[in-house]
């Protein structure tokens, strides 16, 4: 399992469970439950509590939780409670998570979404959807993982459940890194990060930086992934988060060790490993043992407590390789060993829990037989019409995603032969034309030279024009730096011609930031536009050009010393309407201050889009 999905099982699974309990009980201590329900009586609030403790329990032992689970669930039946049903369904769906059986894990968040659809529960659908999404993230299925993730996102928004709302961003990113997709992957964990950073939720802080430490590492980026992920473990350890410190800490030191920085690599592993051995971690024991063993085949670190003489004794450097490996193949078989008990185990108590229930049914079916029959055929057509649905939304929005990879090519595919073909057939025009100019020179034929001029003049405005668009629709140029360096080439050109001096106040450093292709070509056609005006028109000599991002806006400034003009004649000018007009296209808004003989400020203020 990799870091990312590592860290999520170990901080947002039980978080996500916190989360969920909050937003609907007060969070109790397993006593405290077992007390409560001793004295409960046979209604909803046992089986909020019987609940809570199938949730806390399964931390410790899945089939003790699995059988409390099914009581709520029995309960919440013979009250003929819907929401206390959803709850149940989610617990079940929860215990068969953790064991591995991610089908039936499905089945019952499906018919959590059914019943809380049918109580008006939208807090239940938005965990029963969060958590499918998850389900198919361990299934390795990125593409229903987004899918369920972007509906629970929607809802989470729609209700303003601020936690449910970093979680799910976050999710996003775990999947597109999982597509390789790492700008995008990247775009939903800072975006995840600032949500939990918003909420004070630490833990999911250190989550998201952990994330993006391991997107870094898959890039062979490995200064940027040990910046974030020490800051992760940072979070961690200051929160007592030991499970989740052992898991981060036992990457920097793999990092440490990709970079050769061995003595580096040996402290955080050996850290990560007494840690593991001390919570009884025995996948990151394995791991720790396996790195170790690594790190003593290429280093010449020494083994700890011995003498210098010992730094270059390559045979017990050998020894001690050897030992690690062997510990190491020593807690893989007795991992594989556990997991096969395990499922026997699991097997064994779901065969006896099967075996009771069916004896049940048989002496209920005497006086039930007809009824029964009735309602099987009724939630086998219900679950039949509900799988048909999902799986036509399935097809739907995979048609969409795969419209939306042919676009990207139809567009790459665009910019080329739009420079290729019409490009270099305008090039040529504009060559001979001037080729043209240049022969008549000694001749007098004016008329002649004069539509020679207009040709050579109206195919460079093509060319210009052209570019734009070949600019415009080129995949490539959909980032920030692409859109600022096309500015400062565009204005340079232009103010320099006129010798007028300027200065850029643009961000310096790199961001993660993509436009569509509708936002970027308004943005950068209203930036030309004021730039055009400002050379022809204000007569200044110095021009000064901003660019400021937020977290919520793009400000673009364009200011002057020049001669300025009457607000009121603004009115009548086309130029100004078409950068309103296309203002208006990206939900932006222009402002334009201009005093006599003082110069002129136009701000262009539009949201993020990051």
């Amino acid at each position: 399992m990799n870091l990312c999905k590592l860290v999520l099982l170990l901080g947002i699974v039980f978080a996500s469970q916190t989360g969920y309990a909050q937003a609907t009980w007060p969070n109790m201590a397993i006593d405290s439950l077992n007390k409560l329900i001793r004295i409960d009586q046979e209604d909803t609030n046992k089986v909020n509590h019987l609940v809570l403790l199938s949730r806390e329990i399964s931390r410790q032992n899945t089939d003790t939780a699995f059988i409390i689970a099914n009581t709520a669930l029995d309960l919440a039946n013979k009250l003929n409670w819907v929401k206390g049903t959803a709850h149940a369904h989610i617990a079940i769906a929860w215990c068969y998570y953790v064991r591995g059986n991610y089908s039936k894990a499905l089945e019952y968040n499906f018919k959590a979404i059914k019943t809380g659809e049918a109580s008006g529960d939208k807090q239940t659908v938005l965990f029963a959807l969060s958590s499918i999404g998850q389900v198919y993230d361990s299934e390795d299925d990125p593409y229903k993982a987004i899918e369920y993730h972007a509906k629970a996102l929607q809802l989470a928004q729609e209700i303003h459940d601020e936690w449910s709302i970093a979680r799910n961003t976050g999710m996003m990113g775990t999947a597109y890194q999982d597509l390789k997709k790492y700008p995008l992957a990247l775009q939903y964990y800072f975006t995840a990060y600032r949500l939990t950073e918003k909420i004070g939720y630490s833990n999911g802080m250190a989550i998201w930086l952990s994330n993006i430490g391991s997107l870094y590492i898959e890039l062979a980026r490995y200064d940027s992934a040990l910046w974030y992920l020490n800051r992760s473990a940072a979070i961690f350890r200051s929160s007592g988060n030991q499970w989740a410190y052992a898991g981060t800490i036992l990457d920097i030191g793999k990092v440490h060790l990709t970079q050769k920085k061995y003595r580096k690599s040996f402290t955080s592993l050996d850290t990560a490993l007494h840690i593991s051995i001390r919570l009884g971690a025995l996948e990151d024991q394995r791991n720790a043992y396996l790195a170790l063993s690594n790190l003593y085949k290429e280093s010449d670190i020494g083994l700890p407590g011995m003498n210098n003489a010992a730094l270059l004794n390559k045979e017990l450097m050998r020894n001690q390789a050897l030992t690690y490996y062997q510990q190491y193949v020593a807690m893989k078989d007795s991992l594989n060993n556990r997991e096969v008990q395990k499922r026997s185990l699991s097997l064994e108590f779901e065969n006896k829990t099967a075996s009771a229930k069916m004896e049940q049914e048989k002496k209920d079916a005497v006086s039930k037989a007809e009824l029964y029959t009735q309602k099987i055929i009724r939630n086998s057509f219900i679950a039949g019409s509900l799988l048909l649905m999902l799986l036509i939304v399935v097809l739907v929005n995979r048609s969409k995603l795969k419209r939306g990879i042919e676009l990207e090519k139809m567009r790459s595919r665009l910019s080329r032969d739009l420079h290729d073909d019409i490009g270099s057939t305008l090039s040529s025009i504009n060559i001979l034309s001037r080729t043209a100019q240049t022969n008549l020179k000694e001749t007098n034929d004016e008329k002649t030279k004069a539509s020679l001029e207009k040709i050579n003049e109206r195919s460079q405005r093509l060319l210009d024009s052209m570019s734009d668009i070949i600019w415009n629709i080129n995949p490539g140029n959909d980032t920030m730096e692409e859109v600022m360096s096309r500015m400062r080439e565009y204005a340079t050109s232009l103010l320099e011609a006129k010798n007028i001096e300027y200065s850029f106040n643009f961000p310096k450093q790199q961001m993660d930031c993509r436009l569509s292709m509708e936002v970027k070509n308004n943005l950068y056609l209203i930036f030309k536009e004021a730039v055009n005006n400002l050379s022809k028109y204000s007569g200044c000599t110095h021009a000064t050009l901003s660019l400021v991002l937020d977290e919520k806006n793009i400000q673009l400034t364009i200011e002057d010393n020049g001669i300025g003009f009457n607000e009121a004649e603004l009115k009548h000018r086309g130029g100004l309407l078409n950068m309103q007009q296309r203002a208006q296209e990206i939900k932006g808004n222009i402002s334009i201050h201009s005093v006599i003989n003082k110069g002129t400020r136009i701000v262009l203020t539009m949201p993020g889009y990051c």
